[in-house]
């Protein structure tokens, strides 16, 4: 080899990593192919290979980048994608940097909405089953959508114009940009979280597919689908669909549209009321008329008046058995009368105090009534009772029969 340098792998490899960095071609690239064994690591890179029909390529898309993606990549899916050459000095392979990518032939933006319509339509967000009806005459709509927006200027005039009972809720929300997504399904949470309205409107004016996207992104459709209050989708375009418009239990074409769907006229309201109360008033008088006829008839046939003859036999039977009662009672009072007075009678005669009327007395000692001599010894107190008083006696002598 003579007197030759010698490099090493690495050194080759940095010079060819130099090499492809610095060319101004290879540092930023267009290239469009087809993908094929695409893997999303764990760590959210995504790894690789773009081909064509005579050749293939090794590429890796970081976190960052493929986090960003408004579609999910696919094998035999045909893209175009943004990004630089390089080497990975490691293998001294060389590969492709990606930094964007979008589907060839129609926009991303597009295959994304593409892609999340059929996957929340095989979950059954979209199934008629799960639609919840709106309320006939909501006492407070809440209203989600920018705070500054016409929309919400057009949604409060007309509710307030068909309705000026009904109170309004705004939840005011980013309806376009970072974030907007995530904004809206906050609001729809708020108000299943507070309970405190009986609809919900969401929705912005019209705009481009890329200003509506908040209202095809997954986690706006996923809070739709999860909320108990019916909403009503209202983005304003009036012939293509949000993801959102699919999910919702009602789609408006716009905001205005909302508010007429959710809020009935209350003029309407009035007229359909007075209608129906004649109409009720009308079936009423004609509905009585038929029976009073009808009664009539009947009062006039033989039927009535055997049940009227029938009534009138009950009513002599009642008065029949209502004197024949009156009677029993008053036989049974006399009865329990008399026997009465022949128990006062037999009570008199017993009752020691008549005896005593009579001139007899009673004697006791000690309380106890004596009726025998040997209850006596002499010296004993005796209590003689008569009939207008007592009095003393002491017990001289006892004398036997």
């Amino acid at each position: 080899m003579g007197s030759a340098k010698v490099f090493t792998v690495k050194e080759i490899n940095n010079y060819v990593k130099s090499i492809l960095d610095h060319d101004v071609i290879l540092s930023n690239l267009y290239i469009k192919g087809e993908i094929s064994n695409y893997k999303l690591h764990s760590s959210g890179h995504a790894y690789f290979t773009l081909k064509d029909n005579d050749s293939k390529m090794k590429c890796v898309m970081f976190k960052g980048s493929a986090s960003k993606l408004k579609f999910m990549p696919e094998d035999g899916m045909a893209v175009v994608i943004q990004g630089h050459l390089s080497v990975f000095e490691r293998d001294g392979n060389y590969q492709l940097y990606a930094t964007g990518m979008i589907p060839e032939g129609i926009g991303a933006l597009y295959k994304a909405y593409e892609q999340l319509k059929i996957k929340l339509e095989g979950l059954g967000y979209f199934d008629e089953a799960n639609k919840k009806s709106l309320p006939f005459l909501p006492k407070t709509v809440g209203v989600i959508t920018s705070g500054t927006g016409a929309a919400v200027r057009d949604i409060i005039s007309i509710i307030r114009r068909r309705n000026n009972m009904v109170n309004i809720i705004l939840y005011p929300v980013l309806v376009q940009g970072e974030g907007a997504a995530k904004d809206i399904a906050r609001g729809i949470q708020y108000f299943n979280l507070k309970k405190n309205v009986d609809v919900i409107i969401a929705g912005r004016g019209g705009g481009s597919i890329e200003e509506l996207w908040a209202f095809n992104e997954e986690e706006t459709a996923h809070a739709i689908y999860q909320s108990e209050i019916p909403i009503v989708s209202a983005v304003g375009h009036e012939t293509d669909y949000t993801i959102a418009d699919f999910v919702a239990d009602l789609r408006a074409a716009t905001p205005s549209a909302a508010a007429e769907l959710v809020v009935p006229d209350r003029h309407a309201l009035l007229s359909r009321l007075n209608q129906s109360k004649y109409l009720l008033n009308d079936y009423m008088n004609k509905f009585l008329q038929e029976k009073r006829i009808k009664i009539e008839y009947i009062s006039k046939g033989n039927a009535f008046r055997q049940i009227e003859q029938r009534i009138h036999d009950l009513m002599q039977t009642v008065d029949m058995c209502n004197k024949s009662m009156n009677y029993s009672m008053q036989q049974i009072l006399n009865n329990n009368k008399n026997k009465l007075i022949h128990n006062l009678e037999k009570l008199d005669i017993l009752n020691p105090a008549s005896v005593l009327l009579r001139g007899y007395s009673y004697t006791s000692i000690n309380g106890k009534i004596v009726t025998s001599i040997k209850q006596l010894e002499i010296g004993d107190n005796l209590e003689v009772q008569l009939k207008d008083g007592s009095a003393t006696a002491e017990i001289k002598a006892i004398i036997n029969k």
